[in-house]
């Protein structure tokens, strides 16, 4: 079975009694989203506003565009709210790399020079998956976006990570290893070393350029080039359902690692009855070729996934986490 998650009603930001106020933060490789919430007093959560910014990984975007892009976020959730951050109750940031001690101490060093809120909490950015997409954050979070990485937690809250070294030597069967995947096809491609594909005249239009020499060039003009090489994957995907036999096989290739991850969390927590999957990440929740045929073969899996999740706002697992923290609450 597949679900999706829902989104809270958007309301009026004026007071409501018993009410407080959380904000919600998801930044990744690509891009940052912030959101705003009212939690009345039964605990229901009413979005007031929301905000997005750029990469927010410091340590692949940098400490300057990651704080940059987590600034512009912010202030375009509180504004559009129409809130201060004097009002925030509890903020919860979940951002990629948070788990390095530098990376946590820079951003919390932002958050209290910002004044931020009295209450922050800075996660790892599978957490918010875990907490949206499964029963009480305990089963499996796979995310498949510009990097790939898979956590796992069990009922004793023992944590597994698989996958999440950055694209230098993993992120394997991610938007930057599909990119990377069709790079080298081409290259092969012009070197006469690799089978024809329609990627060689796809990828040389999106890129403005007209040889194939000149592909490193365009890529690499940017200050992201992971970013670059990731932005690259839809063209693979459309490749892929249009029956290109390359594009088909990067596709197939990135699906077979991504199932890797799962399998490898599932067995080092010893599961051995259906889990709870939550699945993130723009290449996961936003092709739907892509992603149907990543389901087929996670089914296969032993154990296998029982209740699947797709968790397209990753960020509503953030006001999730706040709400819980305040009320104490489980769900």
């Amino acid at each position: 079975m597949v679900s999706a998650t829902s989104v809270p009603e958007r309301v009026s930001s004026s007071p409501a009694t018993g009410s407080r106020l959380i904000l919600g933060v998801d930044g990744g490789g690509s891009k940052t989203a912030a959101l705003v919430a009212r939690l009345d007093a039964s605990g229901q959560m009413s979005i007031l506003g929301r905000g997005r910014g750029g990469p927010s990984n410091l340590r692949l975007a940098g400490k300057a565009q990651s704080l940059s892009s987590l600034e512009q976020a912010v202030d375009k959730a509180l504004e559009d709210a129409g809130v201060s951050r004097r009002e925030l109750d509890y903020a919860v940031l979940a951002l990629a790399g948070s788990g390095s001690p530098d990376v946590n101490r820079d951003v919390s060093k932002w958050a209290e020079q910002r004044e931020l809120c009295t209450r922050v909490e800075i996660i790892p950015d599978v957490e918010p998956v875990l907490a949206e997409g499964t029963d009480k954050g305990r089963g499996v979070a796979l995310i498949v976006g510009t990097g790939s990485v898979a956590i796992g937690i069990d009922q004793d809250g023992n944590t597994v990570t698989k996958g999440g070294w950055g694209h230098w030597f993993g992120d394997k069967g991610s938007g930057f290893y599909l990119g990377y995947k069709a790079l080298a096809a081409v290259a092969e491609a012009s070197d006469e070393i690799g089978p024809p594909t329609v990627l060689s005249d796809k990828i040389l239009e999106a890129l403005g350029a007209t040889d194939p020499r000149d592909i490193l060039k365009e890529v690499s003009a940017g200050k992201d080039t992971r970013r670059e090489v990731a932005a690259l994957s839809p063209l693979v995907l459309r490749a892929a359902a249009d029956n290109d036999g390359v594009a088909q096989r990067i596709m197939n290739e990135a699906i077979g690692e991504a199932v890797k991850l799962v399998a490898a969390v599932t067995k080092a927590l010893a599961f051995d009855t259906p889990f709870s999957l939550a699945l993130a990440g723009g290449v996961a929740c936003r092709n739907q070729y892509f992603r149907d045929a990543l389901l087929l073969e996670l089914k296969k899996l032993q154990p296998p996934p029982g209740v699947i999740t797709v968790v397209d706002e990753p960020v509503l697992g953030c006001l999730t986490i706040a709400r819980n923290k305040l009320t104490g609450g489980d769900e």
